[in-house]
């Protein structure tokens, strides 16, 4: 039985209704609808007769559509481009018939994808106004709104080399037309037949047999209402809606909710057999599933493959990038994504037992371009027990005191200088309602800014945190390229807010490279082969030192030369860098670079059993686990040879200070005068004296503040105190 005929109602009475006896209507009005209709036609013909004649002639043949060309592997590789990363293609699929199909899964995908489909000819009239105001708004070609015909010519189209990637009007109207001649040729359910075993669903399942058969271990007929539904929400974003991954499985299953949703607005099911539906866990099913699944993942660099292939989903038709032949040139570097993942299996190794880490991530990145050199996502990609697939260079994370540069490099463009003095002590009463202790639970008294930022004091951070002012130290994060949410609150500087890896280490690689704000690159270029014939879809040449400046380079150099003195231990060439540890110690990093590299490195302990979460590591500072992985990695990549030092900028002088009060002075006694660097923003003060007066704070800054930015009131408290 055909849908139409699973679905029909029965209508009213038709006929022909006469007018009441008696009642007329003027001639003239009847002549002139007659003759505004007769003019309407004449243009339709004339406008219809137009696309015709245009697109027409240029149509493909759809007498063999069931013969299709056999798809092209996409093949991703390193920079070097013979390093082969991965291959992805089409490698699983059962074409079924459709009476094969479960009716759930049929339905569910009527609902979400074409509701009408049964109703309407070849094209939506609803879609096709949408789809059209959106061309005359945005002057290019609708991405949704096809019906489910339409989808299958694209897709025919594309896979036999007749269709653009790219979506143009001209396109749309191909479509449209050949839509028309695919519903004269082919019945309803044969092309939803064709369509429910052409598309995607992610994990190299093409159609849905090998769907059911990668999710669920059955067969498309035995599929339940709840698996129905779940699957028929995948093909949207395959990737993105991954049931294998945390974070996908969550999307995925927000997605069914639509589905059932549709569902239910189509009449397909009731609300209540919706809500049962939902209720049913499938992660037990899935997960037996995991196995049999038949994705291919690479060895060498799994999540960098991951991050890739999801950028160009992003871009290009997920079916296309499976079928179309595609060469994708990467930013990895093949050497020292084999250093980092040395340096990480080598570092978990050797804290798990001492410290109970089981988990690490790396991210290495060229400062000046933001290229992506390497990326370590987790300890084990495959060790589904500590959640290996998931990538830790994208995941939020709080970052301890990594965080406080964005406090220190605010100041020194406002007014402080590196022997400006700060008061490490009475953490306790100092801010009510927020009792702050340092690391080491000591309290130093009055000390410099250089060594406050060297040795990750709190208690005087959390005093400069407010001083500069919260919205001008969030105001530097963000402009730096941090997106996360950043609630205020004086732990707000120790690392208290989440963030992502691969916006910290862009952030303090505009420390490495002057000033410049530097956003992450992993494809280099994208090439289609067909036919004997290189088409270059996409190609970026990285240009060193383009990024917009978000900080004066003068400001970056003195923060540079002081993380030089918290690099411990010692590298025998130019190096600075910052650790980070969590109060609770789930998150411990290191994170650093040099004058061409920037390198940023996480451990902590994640588990899936019983339940996934993020346990506590053993006391494990950052300075200690990550940061001896981190060493490790710079030892091995610069074995050798030697990056070169930073060049001083003009305006960064020597100047003399006193050493109690961090006042500027001429006087250069040895026994109360510190040598130290500053910005000459202003002409040099008169030589004088020092004494034992108060402490130089700016009162005013002597650089004029980011723009658009002003000092808050004392920020409110937060309870939880970070750990350097």
């Amino acid at each position: 039985m055909s849908e139409a005929g699973h679905r029909r109602r029965s209508g009213g009475r038709g006929g022909y209704v006469p007018h009441p006896a008696g009642a007329r209507r003027p001639s003239h009005l009847l002549r002139r609808f007659l003759l505004a209709a007769g003019l309407l036609f004449l243009i339709s013909m004339l406008v219809g007769g137009g696309v015709l004649y245009t697109y027409a002639g240029e149509l493909p043949s759809l007498s063999h559509l069931s013969a299709q060309t056999l798809p092209q592997s996409t093949r991703i590789y390193a920079r070097d481009g013979t390093t082969l990363l991965d291959e992805r293609y089409e490698e699983r699929r059962t074409v079924v018939p459709l009476g094969a199909i479960s009716w759930d899964l049929r339905h569910a995908t009527i609902a979400i994808e074409d509701r009408d489909y049964y109703a309407h000819g070849a094209v939506s009239p609803v879609r096709v106004v949408a789809a059209a105001l959106y061309d005359v708004i945005h002057r290019r070609a609708a991405q949704g709104g096809s019906t489910i015909t339409q989808q299958v010519v694209k897709n025919y189209m594309l896979e036999t080399g007749n269709w653009q990637t790219q979506r143009t009007i001209g396109q749309k109207v191909r479509e449209f037309l050949l839509a028309i001649q695919m519903e004269q040729r082919y019945s309803k359910d044969q092309i939803l037949e064709m369509y429910l075993n052409k598309i995607f669903y992610g994990n190299q399942a093409f159609g849905v047999e090998a769907a059911a058969n990668v999710y669920f271990g059955k067969s498309a007929h035995d599929l339940s209402l709840a698996q129905a539904s779940f699957l028929a929400g995948l093909p949207q974003r395959p990737t993105l809606y991954d049931p294998f991954l945390p974070e996908g499985f969550r999307r995925a299953r927000l997605r069914q909710h639509y589905v059932l949703a549709a569902m239910v607005r189509a009449r397909y099911v009731t609300d209540a057999q919706a809500r049962t539906a939902y209720a049913v866990d499938l992660q037990p099913a899935l997960t037996s599933a995991h196995d049999a699944a038949g994705a291919r993942h690479a060895a060498l660099a799994p999540h960098f493959v991951d991050y890739v292939w999801s950028q160009l989903e992003s871009r290009y038709d997920p079916g296309f990038l499976l079928r179309g032949g595609l060469t994708v040139i990467t930013t990895l570097d093949a050497h020292a994504q084999t250093l980092a993942q040395q340096a990480v299996q080598e570092g978990v190794q050797r804290f798990s037992r001492s410290n109970g880490v089981n988990n690490s991530a790396m991210l290495v990145m060229n400062p000046h371009t933001g290229e992506v050199l390497a990326m370590i996502g987790s300890a084990d990609y495959f060790n589904t027990d500590i959640g290996g697939q998931n990538n830790y260079t994208l995941a939020l994370r709080q970052p301890g005191s990594s965080f406080k540069p964005y406090t220190y490099v605010t100041a020194l463009m406002n007014g402080w200088t590196p022997a400006s003095i700060l008061d490490d002590s009475d953490g306790a009463h100092a801010f009510p309602g927020y009792p702050v202790q340092d690391w080491d639970k000591h309290e130093l008294g009055k000390i410099s800014l250089r060594t406050s930022l060297a040795q990750s004091r709190n208690i005087s951070s959390v005093r400069l945190f407010k001083e500069v002012g919260i919205d001008n130290v969030f105001t530097t994060a963000r402009r730096l390229g941090l997106t996360t949410d950043l609630q205020p609150g004086l732990s707000a500087t120790l690392g208290a807010n989440e963030v992502r890896m691969t916006e910290h280490l862009a952030a303090y690689s505009s420390f490495a490279n002057g000033g410049l704000r530097v956003q992450p690159i992993a494809v280099l270029e994208v090439r289609e082969v067909r036919g004997g014939h290189t088409t270059v879809l996409e190609k970026t040449t990285p240009q060193p030192d383009t990024g917009a400046r978000v900080l004066p380079e003068g400001a970056t150099y003195i923060l540079t030369d002081i993380l030089k003195g918290a690099v411990r231990p010692q590298l025998p060439f130019p190096v600075a860098a910052k650790s980070g540890t969590t109060t609770d110690f789930k998150d411990a990093w290191y994170i650093g670079y040099t004058t061409d590299l920037a390198v940023a490195t996480w451990m902590g302990r994640t588990v899936t059993k019983p339940v996934p979460a993020n346990e506590s590591m053993k006391s494990l500072w950052g300075e200690t686990g990550p940061g001896s992985v981190w060493h490790k990695f710079m030892q091995a990549y610069y074995a050798g040879r030697k990056p070169a030092d930073w060049t001083r900028p003009s305006d960064v002088q020597t100047s003399l200070f006193c050493k109690e009060t961090g006042v500027p002075t001429g006087l250069g006694a040895p026994d109360v005068t510190i040598a130290d660097l500053v910005l000459q923003s202003a002409p040099a003060p008169a030589p004088a004296p020092c004494d034992t007066g108060a402490a130089a704070t700016p009162e005013g800054s002597t650089l004029p503040l980011l723009p658009g930015t002003q000092a808050l009131p004392t920020p409110a408290a937060s309870p939880l105190p970070i750990l350097p």
